[in-house]
């Protein structure tokens, strides 16, 4: 998984994840004005530094990626294709991290950031989104590819692998550095596309839409032509999920190999943009680059993208004069016997205006000046509209009434349970290795 943060927070908060949006053209992204509007892949290449397992957030208009890089640092940009190397993120005696992904939550105005170094899952701690962060100790152990998501009810949610069966785990947190329970195992490597060269779930990324979630994850050898996202959808961030019957969704293709472990965030018009690696060439190994695809939901909630190298397309939309798409809170339900929907916009001070009958907001349609219930299903799209600016995007989220039991959503405080790897209740600093006897 946020301007100040509000949606994004990874912050997945940010990422209007219940969003289906309207397509973007001719606009040109912020940071540089004479760039042209489309754009190619790689748009970080292998020997500018950029590394694997990119990690994206958004924060006061400028998006940030952390990534399995040799110096540990930061990316920054202001248009989603352009990166700046900025600082140094972890200090030198963590060269060998891999996989960082960065939070801020919202309730402190921290960023918090879960490692991997020697397969145990760790967090650290800084005031701003390029500092150099402040090591707290170890969460779990065994485990790598660790995935902080923030539900709409406040409730966070740390997804990783286990090691060395590569199977999926949910582990709930009573907040940024504090674990709790039940500790759930999501799925386990199953599909034929998941095992070729040597058998791997990995990578995780949360992602909610219209109410589902949906996890998706890597397959296969990260060093092979097959290494691959798919996904797997739940009623609840603890499950059950269900795996897509034709994983992968974003796959080798005859110019692309190893696409895969990336992150998910949307530009100003809500568009879903996946940042992700792939590999240099068809050879085994790590040597990959940074690559950037559109990916989205359809009318029926199902989720593709395409991965792309060398083929020209629209830039992502990130023209500071256009006002943010809104935000739905929640992100779309399925909800029984109602619902109450609160709407945000990243552009402070904007009018928010929305209907719920199918057409398009516009400025004389209803005002958004406070969460508003619903009692049946409906679809409901919103509009920013502010003097100065270009009327936002048009944002879409489905709410739809069931008259079945909906599932439990299981307390943060409920027992961890017996995982078959140790979870510390709080970092543990200078761990040290105990007989133990791990439990199936």
């Amino acid at each position: 998984m946020k301007s100040t943060c509000s949606w994004f927070c990874k912050t997945r908060f940010l990422c209007g994840l219940g969003l289906l949006l309207a397509a973007v053209s001719g606009l040109s992204c912020a940071a540089d004005r004479a760039s042209p509007a489309t754009y190619t892949n790689p748009i970080l290449a292998l020997d500018q530094g950029g590394g694997a397992d990119p990690d994206v957030i958004l924060f006061n208009d400028t998006y940030y990626f952390y990534s399995t890089n040799p110096g540990n640092n930061v990316f920054i940009s202001t248009d989603l294709v352009h990166w700046k190397k900025g600082p140094q993120v972890l200090p030198d005696e963590f060269k060998g991290v891999w996989a960082p992904e960065v939070y801020r939550h919202p309730e402190d105005g921290k960023f918090y950031l879960y490692y991997t170094r020697k397969y145990k899952i760790g967090v650290a701690v800084a005031d701003r989104p390029d500092a150099l962060f402040k090591d707290l100790g170890l969460l779990a152990i065994d485990g790598i590819d660790a995935d902080l998501f923030r539900d709409d009810d406040g409730r966070l949610y740390l997804y990783f692998t286990n090691t060395p069966t590569f199977t999926m785990y949910c582990v709930p947190l009573k907040s940024p550095t504090e674990t709790g329970g039940p500790v759930t195992r999501c799925f386990e490597i199953s599909q034929d596309w998941e095992k070729h060269s040597f058998p791997i779930n990995e990578g995780p990324w949360l992602l909610k839409h219209d109410g589902r979630y949906y996890l998706l994850y890597s397959g296969s050898d990260g060093q092979s032509i097959y290494y691959a996202v798919g996904y797997a959808t739940a009623p609840t961030p603890l499950g059950p999920f269900t795996k897509y019957a034709h994983n992968p969704v974003f796959q080798n293709l005859a110019k692309v190999h190893g696409a895969g472990h990336g992150s998910v965030i949307r530009d100003r018009a809500g568009q879903l943009w996946h940042l992700y690696a792939q590999k240099t060439d068809t050879r085994e190994g790590w040597d990959r680059d940074i690559c950037l695809d559109p990916v989205s939901f359809d009318e029926h909630g199902l989720f593709s993208g395409t991965p792309t190298r060398g083929l020209a397309q629209p830039v992502p939309v990130c023209d500071p004069s256009l006002a943010w798409s809104p935000d739905f809170h929640p992100r779309g339900a399925v909800f029984s016997p109602s619902v109450s929907v609160a709407l945000t916009s990243n552009t402070a001070g904007a009018e928010i205006r929305y209907t719920l009958n199918g057409s398009d907001p516009t400025e004389s349609s209803p005002r958004y000046d406070q969460p508003f219930t619903l009692t049946k299903s409906v679809t409901v799209k919103a509009r920013a509209f502010k003097s100065g600016l270009k009327t936002s995007a048009v944002s879409v989220a489905r709410f739809t009434l069931t008259s079945d039991p909906l599932p439990a959503n299981p307390s943060p405080n409920a027992p961890p349970g017996h995982p078959p790897f140790e979870v510390f209740p709080q970092p543990v600093l200078n761990w040290q290795p105990s007989a133990r006897k791990p439990q199936e």
